[in-house]
């Protein structure tokens, strides 16, 4: 099938591809400000703990995709999901990657040097309202559901899915913990943009 062979390349470059930038969007930011924006919390806390679940998987996603273009046979070891293995769908699930993969480095741009993944307390980026974030507090997350939905018609495996699941799950919980923060960092102001902008798309 074209589009799966298609597909095992696409995947492996794309992951590879997102893997590069963010390192280096990491790298570069800690060499401005002195240390990483990348806080995954402390151990043992719900912070720490949707970090490391994300990471943790991301990394399997990435794993998994290299090996399948050079082992087609690995694909039986994520346990295909038949009814979904039709070219319409796995295209689909490439559009919807690309397309997802777009919107968030727009939102990373826009974002500019207040970019941080995770959040301290003793960091003071300024609150962003306009953009983007006029229109949804998490635009970035919406973008990155967006993308492992589209992962899994891309490749539509059990593996996929219990990633599609904890990915979910991770980003919505972590959300609730950074507005919290947010929300103490920075008061009235924080609370006057979240009554007036939905957390997702809609209130």
């Amino acid at each position: 099938m074209a589009a799966v062979e298609f597909t095992r390349w696409y995947l492996a470059g794309y992951f590879f591809a997102v893997a590069i930038f963010y390192s280096a969007r990491v790298l570069g930011e800690k060499a401005r400000i002195g240390r990483s924006p990348v806080f995954s919390g402390t151990i043992g806390t719900a912070h720490f703990a949707h970090h490391l679940a994300f990471r943790v998987f991301r990394a399997a996603i990435l794993v998994a995709c290299c090996i399948r273009l050079v082992w087609p046979a690995f694909d039986a070891y994520l346990v295909p999901i038949g009814v979904l293995w039709h070219p319409a769908v796995i295209l689909t699930g490439d559009t919807l990657m690309l397309a997802s993969v777009s919107a968030a480095l727009y939102v990373h741009f826009y974002l500019g040097r207040e970019w941080r993944s995770g959040t301290r307390l003793d960091d003071e980026p300024r609150l962003i309202t306009s953009g983007p974030f006029a229109r949804s507090r998490n635009p970035m997350m919406i973008f990155v559901m967006m993308g492992q939905v589209g992962l899994f018609l891309a490749l539509p495996t059990v593996f996929t899915l219990v990633c599609l699941v904890v990915g979910v799950w991770a980003v919505t919980a972590q959300v609730k913990v950074e507005e919290q923060m947010l929300a103490t960092r920075h008061g009235a102001a924080y609370e006057g943009y979240a009554s007036q902008t939905p957390r997702w798309l809609m209130k």
